[in-house]
């Protein structure tokens, strides 16, 4: 038997192979599909034209859509698109239906909390960052709407076996220091086309020992470098969170096989990791913290949101670091939990109390200003430090502004200070 990777072997599974190769094309079922509210509208257009007005979709349950990113809606086409994806669902029998109300969120902490994402399984949506899906052992990736139009017709795909590489991290991570910074180190060494149509695997002791969220947070960059997917094996840690969902079935688990081809390996010593923050325009213009504190970059905004860093754990950590402490003048510290689930948590538990002390204006949930559609854009000259994925330019919204990415840690003392800082 030819060894295999995570990667291969779940796309081995879904082809119906005992083994696939680097490089070949390969058909592949899907498991679980998704879109949400830019996209919805435009595929359901596409849908019937090129399959007919009363074709219907291979399998209603095994998809979802969402309305994630245009919410609550910030003018007439945005609710025209939410309405059109309602009308899909009605249409459709579709009934992992997510939109704006008590239990809506961005789709990736979605799709994980509502138990739509199985390990070993093919997970794919019309968003770069389904590659988040690896931090539980599945096969996630983002594709384009005319492919999704496709795959919501037939349940399967082409895919371009790809390469992987090995990313190993031993040893403890020091405190302080978070996913977020992991991930930014790794881009940094990468560049954004060093994993270009590659996988990026995850192994070693520091990741076995990682909670859920923060698994989440390193697969959900990897795209940032070009990979097509992150992955890494399911931890006990993972499988406890699986079992609490409401969805979760029989599922099938992969590991690597001993042998099993790497394109490239990295090894990283946890200890040796400091806090990483990326400068504009680019993810992979990643400088240590100790640059950035020498550089007294003021700040105008942080920015505590999105599916890399809004989990409920990524607010929490930053709710530890304000505590008791007071935004400094002139900085807007804006906080946009990921879903109404985490929303709901931080004022049961008591930490909204302690973001609206610091000074904290806590937005309800959405992509909001790392989409740059609304909610948070920021100004000529100005500058955001924020916990998202992405500081192109103009990605929240103004060409003329800047952003820099860091950890949530990172992020609530540099509100405090009024600059970059540890």
């Amino acid at each position: 038997m030819i060894p295999q990777t995570m990667t291969h072997k779940i796309l081995a599974r879904a082809a119906g192979r005992d083994h696939v190769v680097a490089g070949e094309i390969v058909e592949v079922g899907i498991d679980m599909a998704f879109t949400h509210d830019p996209v919805c509208e435009g595929l359901r257009r596409e849908f019937r034209d090129a399959f007919g007005p009363d074709a219907t979709v291979w399998d209603p349950e095994r998809i979802a859509l969402f309305e994630d990113h245009l919410v609550p809606a910030k003018d007439a086409e945005s609710r025209r698109l939410a309405a059109g994806m309602t009308q899909f669902a009605t249409e459709q029998g579709i009934s992992h239906h997510y939109p704006y109300g008590e239990n809506y969120g961005i789709c990736h902490v979605m799709m994980c909390d509502e138990g739509l994402v199985q390990p070993g399984t093919v997970v794919l949506g019309t968003d770069s960052h389904s590659v988040t899906y690896g931090a539980f052992n599945a096969f996630g990736s983002g594709v384009g709407m005319i492919d999704m139009v496709n795959a919501f017709y037939t349940g399967d795909l082409w895919f371009r076996v790809p390469e992987t590489i090995e990313v190993r991290i031993e040893g403890e991570l020091p405190p302080g220091v978070l996913a977020k910074d992991v991930i930014l180190t790794l881009i940094g060494d990468l560049g954004m086309g060093g994993a270009s149509g590659r996988s990026i695997e995850f192994t070693g002791s520091t990741i076995d020992t990682m909670s859920v969220e923060e698994r989440m947070t390193l697969c959900n960059m990897v795209v940032e470098a070009g990979a097509v997917n992150g992955i890494m094996a399911l931890s006990p840690a993972a499988a406890d969170y699986l079992a609490a969902r409401p969805r979760t079935v029989a599922y099938e688990p992969v590991t690597s096989d001993p042998g099993a081809p790497f394109a490239r390996r990295l090894e990283y010593r946890a200890e040796k990791l400091r806090p990483a923050v990326a400068y504009p325009h680019r993810p992979d213009n990643v400088h240590s913290i100790d640059e950035a504190m020498a550089d007294r970059i003021r700040v105008d905004q942080v920015y505590i949101g999105s599916c890399t860093g809004a989990k409920f754990d990524d607010i929490e950590v930053a709710a530890a670091e304000l505590a008791g402490k007071r935004v400094a003048p002139g900085v807007r510290l804006m906080i946009v939990p990921a879903t109404m689930g985490i929303y709901r948590r931080l004022a049961l538990s008591g930490t909204m109390a302690t973001l609206l002390a610091a000074g904290a204006v806590v937005e309800s949930p959405g992509c909001k200003a790392c989409y740059g559609a609304h909610g948070g854009v920021v100004g000529d000259g100005e500058v955001c430090l924020s916990t998202t994925n992405r500081n192109f330019r103009g990605r929240m919204g103004n060409p003329k502004s800047s952003v820099y990415l860091a950890s949530p840690i990172v992020a609530a003392r540099s509100a405090l200070a009024g600059r970059i800082t540890e």
